[in-house]
This record gives C-alpha cells, sequence and structure tokens, in this order.
C-alpha cells in the first residue's frame, strides 16, 4: 500500500491528494509498489510512470539526470536466508519517491518518523538521515564477522580444523559483500556531491559529505577484515604443514627403526648353506634378541635426537 510523508516540520503522514498538490517549499517523500507507481500523477508529469530509468536493484547507483536524480539500492542480507532489501528512488520536483515491493522503506521511514527533526530539512538532508539508518549497525555486523574469524583462529590454533574452509569461505563472502556494497554507496555519495542540477544546499552538501566519510571508514573496516581473514588462512596452513611434518617425522622414525630388521631378514633369507647359527641350537633365540637391541637401540638414539 502506498504510503505518502511530508518532511517538515517532522516527518508526517498525508494523503495522496495532499502529496500531488501543487504547494511549493514543503519537500514529500512517497513509497510505492510498481503498480502503484504506473498510476502515479506525479510521476505522469515527469513521464517517468513506468519507472524505465529505476531499471533492477541488483546493486547501489545514482544517477542525474536534466530535472530529476535516480538510482536504486541493494542492501546486504545480515543472515544467510534473509532476502536483502532493494529499492529505487526518484528525486524531482521537491519530492523523493521510493519505488520497492517489499516493506524494507516504509520500516525505515516509521523508525526515522520518530527521530529525524525536519524543521529545517530539505530533501537533501533527508536523504542523507535515510542512507545513515541503511548502514546504522553496519559496524556491528562488521564486528560480528571480526569475531567469526577469531573464534576460527583460537580453533585452528587448538587443533580444531573440522569444515574451516567452509567457516572461512562463509566470512570471506560476506567481508567481499559489505566491501562492494561500501563501495557503491561511496560512488552514490560523490555523484550527489557533485550536485549536478542543483538539488541541494550548502548544508545538504555536508551532510552528504559526513556520510561519505563513514562509508569510507566502514569500507577502510571491511578491508582489514579481509586481511585478517588472509592471516587466519595462513595460521590454518601452518597447522596443516606441521601436522604434515610429525606426519613425515613419524614415518621416518619408523623407517629408521625397522630398516636394520629389515636388513637382518634380507640377510638369513638369502638360504646361504654356510651359515653356523643356522645349525646352532640357539641360532632363533640369538636373531630375536639381536632384533630387539637394534629397535631398542634405535629408539633409544632418535629420542636422543628428539624425533620421539
Amino acid at each position: 500500500m502506498a504510503e505518502y510523508y511530508r518532511i517538515q516540520p517532522k516527518l508526517t503522514s498525508i494523503t495522496e491528494d495532499e502529496f500531488n498538490s501543487q504547494e511549493t517549499g514543503i519537500p514529500k517523500v512517497a513509497v510505492l509498489s510498481p503498480k502503484e507507481a504506473s498510476g502515479n500523477m506525479f510521476l505522469q508529469k515527469y513521464h517517468l510512470q513506468n519507472l524505465h530509468l529505476f531499471g533492477q536493484a541488483h546493486f547501489c547507483k545514482a544517477e542525474t539526470h536534466m530535472g530529476f536524480l535516480c538510482g536504486t539500492f541493494a542492501l546486504p542480507s545480515p543472515k544467510v536466508h534473509e532476502k536483502n532489501g532493494r529499492f529505487s528512488y526518484l528525486l524531482a520536483g521537491g519530492k523523493l519517491i521510493f519505488l520497492e515491493e517489499g516493506s524494507h522503506v516504509s520500516k525505515i521511514l516509521r523508525r526515522l518518523s520518530e527521530s529525524f527533526d525536519g524543521s529545517h530539512a530539505g530533501l537533501g538532508l533527508f536523504l542523507a538521515a535515510f542512507m545513515e539508518t541503511l548502514i546504522e549497525h553496519d559496524l556491528e555486523r562488521l564486528i560480528k564477522i571480526e569475531n567469526e574469524l577469531a573464534h576460527l583462529e583460537d580453533d585452528v590454533l587448538s587443533g580444531k580444523l573440522d569444515q574451516f574452509n567452509q567457516k572461512l569461505s562463509a566470512c570471506r563472502r560476506q567481508i567481499l559483500v559489505y566491501s562492494h556494497y561500501y563501495l557503491q554507496l561511496a560512488d552514490i555519495g560523490s555523484i550527489l556531491q557533485q550536485n549536478g542540477s542543483d538539488f541541494f544546499t550548502d548544508s545538504e552538501l555536508t551532510a552528504l559529505r559526513l556520510f561519505s566519510e563513514r562509508i569510507g571508514r566502514l569500507h577502510e573496516e571491511a578491508l582489514m577484515l579481509r586481511e585478517y581473514s588472509t592471516q587466519v588462512r595462513e595460521v590454518y596452513q601452518s597447522q596443516i604443514d606441521i601436522r604434515q611434518n610429525n606426519i613425515m617425522k613419524i614415518l621416518t622414525v619408523v623407517t629408521t627403526v625397522f630398516m636394520p630388521l629389515t636388513l637382518i631378514a634380507g640377510w638369513y633369507g638369502m638360504n646361504f648353506t654356510a651359515m653356523p647359527e643356522l645349525n646352532w641350537k640357539y641360532g632363533y633365540a640369538a636373531v630375536i634378541i639381536l632384533s630387539a637391541a637394534t629397535v631398542s637401540l634405535c629408539i633409544y638414539l632418535c629420542k636422543k635426537k628428539h624425533f620421539l
């Protein structure tokens, strides 16, 4: 269902007729579905009722045109099986219109209606506040990813390597999604600050600049997490190398210990008839004692050299 608001003196719900009125100086906001947008009078005035310029919201972008500004938002999903928010927007004629099929924007506007001070605000300040709301919990999400990486590192150091690659890959995918998201938002901030058609006042441009700076810090945090994930992978690889070295050491010790026994077995397996101990009644016991002594000596030498 369509929702209409006026910004001043605060974000207040209004009717469709009030939204479409020619009242000047009062910035207004609307949330429409694609079907509702096709019959909206304001969009028909600008010949944008089909909203073909909006396109599919696969990523975040902003485009400036003669007399209007439009773009899309595609928000990363904080949970694996949760749908992310995708919507479009249009700014023209003192009005800001959001187009979405879900209820993501509507929830944000209801929250802003309780906190946003629109006494002297225009659409630029409102848009900056709206975008700030989109990223208000992002630092917490990045910290959560960092904690997951820290737990992975602790598990690796304690020898728990089960499903490490799957868990690390999931973290790296999240980091990559957020990194691209912040680059796209930074691009939006840059385009809006260019103010090509003089949409915004100086104070609104300042608010947009502050938003861009915050996006820059979040992007740096995402890059740090990507570097940290690389370090965790290196720790995992070092643990794998240590395990492989231990296995090779055990195999080397086993080979070293039993190689003399192989020599003894081969020596007496050549079936030479001139071996005097073959006819000795204690010959069998002597070979057993010799083999045991050889194994004991090899084990002693390996322990002395700290191979065991």
